[in-house]
């Protein structure tokens, strides 16, 4: 295991587009072009996000963005 994999959380679909709060629409084009790193399983995708993006995200939730 390395340390980026420490730093990182999968998580499905639905709570990626909440995370980072876009569409499922929107989360298919990140996919598509490479700006996720994804995983499939059976029908189910699961997004690889790192804790920096986690928390960025917090603070803009924090801050009303």
């Amino acid at each position: 295991m390395t340390n980026n994999d420490l730093n990182c959380t999968w998580l499905t679909s639905k709570k990626t587009q909440k995370l980072l709060n876009i569409s499922g629409c929107e989360l298919m084009h990140l996919r598509e072009n490479g700006k996720l790193t994804f995983r499939k399983q059976g029908n189910a995708f699961f997004y690889q996000i790192d804790q920096s993006q986690i928390e960025q995200n917090l603070i803009d939730m924090n801050q009303g963005k």
